[in-house]
């Protein structure tokens, strides 16, 4: 397994494929991220072991996302049976269910640190306003968030395409994102501008003809989801950047185009 290193201008570059991916398909692949959220979601609304049981789906179905926008990086119409694929081999149902059981674990270790170490919340029930939002424990929970993010960002397609032990795939989703920092910031910045300017616009354009709320949620609620594919979208390219072989990465510019 060899982690390719690139220059911090790729980060950039990684958001416009994403925007590239999704013009390629503006309605499939929304529609597989709506079944990625629901395999993650549905398990998590289950008391007490849902957190669990989300965690450890989630590799499965960070690789079943992929293999979607693998296709739509091919030219292929991405279908739902991509989400079954990970499951069918041994090796790699094997390697995903114990990399699901540590993110889970880790989940757990960050929502109990988060709770213990947080401040207390003054107000009962979810806020209602901006000045209500728990800004310091999101951001508590977002720092301590990170090593796990790290830990597992490429790992789930590590364990499921490449076969690699959980252990290995955790250590080279850390190196990869160590060896393209700047890469990484540079994406990270340039996706939350993205999204911020998007949002703000698209919002103050709405609100001038409609005054409604709940109107105003049915409008806004199709273009966060295509924020999100967009998002979703560019970490295959990133994917392929960082651990493609190096005449695989070379087709990569034609997406954006």
């Amino acid at each position: 397994m060899q982690v390719n290193r690139v220059t911090a201008g790729q980060g950039l570059r990684w958001l416009i494929e994403g925007f590239g991916l999704l013009r390629r398909q503006p309605l499939g692949l929304p529609a597989m991220v709506v079944i990625y959220l629901m395999m993650l979601l549905v398990p998590a609304l289950i008391p007490l072991v849902g957190i669990v049981f989300a965690g450890v789906l989630s590799p499965f179905a960070t690789v079943g996302l992929m293999h979607c926008m693998r296709d739509a990086a091919a030219g292929r119409a991405p279908v739902p049976a991509a989400f079954a694929l990970p499951f069918r081999d041994e090796t790699a149902r094997t390697h995903l269910f114990r990399l699901g059981l540590v993110n889970a674990a880790l989940v757990s270790i960050v929502a109990v640190l988060a709770l213990l170490l947080g401040p207390e919340s003054p107000s009962s029930g979810p806020p209602r306003t901006l000045d209500e939002l728990p800004l310091d424990g999101l951001l508590l929970q977002m720092v301590l968030y990170l090593p796990v993010l790290a830990l597992m960002w490429f790992s789930p397609l590590l364990a499921g395409w490449h076969r690699v032990s959980p252990a290995k795939a955790m250590f080279g989703s850390v190196i990869a994102c160590l060896r393209n920092l700047g890469a990484m910031l540079v994406y990270a910045f340039s996706t939350a501008l993205a999204l911020v300017s998007i949002s703000v616009v698209i919002i103050s354009l709405l609100t001038v003809f409609i005054s409604s709320r709940e109107l105003l949620s049915f409008f806004v609620a199709p273009v966060a989801l295509a924020l999100m594919t967009v998002v979703q979208a560019s970490f295959y390219p990133m994917y392929r950047d960082l651990f493609a072989d190096s005449a695989a990465s070379t087709a990569s510019a034609s997406l954006a185009r």
